[in-house]
């Protein structure tokens, strides 16, 4: 299914006032630094322009949970800033990522001068909530030996690059599996031991890496009849 970002769902008027009223960075995010810091106070959102970042949770003992990708066209820190509370979550740069920035006074300038964007971010936001809900059920719902390849299927179609082995998810160790699964590390390394012994996935040359070899292959045993 295609990806509908904020972006798409603008008119040509409705783009050009964001793209008078924000500010973007001469220098880009590179891989791994933070865009948004969980608990901070709110006080600006991001259209991103180019580039991929992940969304994630923390919680107890530094375990994180993976909440979403956003990428090109996809909004960044605006429900926060749209409640007054402080974020929920941490978001970082997984490639190199330039965005556009709005204070809260410009923002707010934006959704009272244009009600339609205010309409299309609420749809918007909304249509994100329910596929992450239906996403977090579908992993949490399924047994622990199929919760690693649902994962790695969604970190696939959001996250997933083209290689000459297949499909590579980078930046990801057994450690982030096994938090993001509720498996734990150690369950985690099985799960991966299995899936390459059934040739759906092989180890990356290149550390926090996986490649997916056979998508098709994983998706059928992630969703596969609990007696296959």
């Amino acid at each position: 299914m295609e990806h509908e970002t904020f972006w798409s769902t603008l008119d040509a008027r409705e783009r050009e006032a964001l793209q008078t009223a924000g500010r973007v960075p001469k220098e880009p995010y590179l891989p791994g630094d933070q865009l948004l810091r969980q608990d901070e106070e709110a006080d600006r959102a991001a259209l991103i322009i180019t580039g991929r970042c992940r969304v994630l949770w923390q919680g107890e003992a530094g375990r994180t949970t993976y909440l979403a990708t956003r990428r090109d066209g996809d909004l960044i820190g605006e429900m926060a800033l749209l409640d007054g509370g402080r974020r929920n979550a941490t978001v970082r740069a997984l490639t190199k990522t330039y965005v556009r920035w709005y204070s809260r006074e410009v923002f707010e300038g934006l959704l009272t001068r244009h009600r339609d964007i205010m309409r299309k971010l609420l749809r918007s936001a909304n249509t994100r909530l329910k596929e992450s809900d239906h996403q977090q059920i579908a992993l949490t719902s399924a047994p622990p030996q199929v919760r690693l390849a649902r994962l790695l299927l969604r970190l696939a179609e959001a996250e997933g690059t083209t290689e000459e082995q297949g499909t590579e998810i980078r930046d990801v160790s057994r450690q982030d599996l096994g938090d993001w699964t509720g498996m734990g590390r150690d369950a985690a390394g099985r799960a991966i031991t299995r899936l390459r012994d059934l040739g759906l996935i092989c180890p990356s040359r290149a550390r926090r890496r996986i490649v997916i070899t056979d998508l098709d292959g994983l998706r059928r045993h992630a969703f596969a009849p609990p007696d296959d």
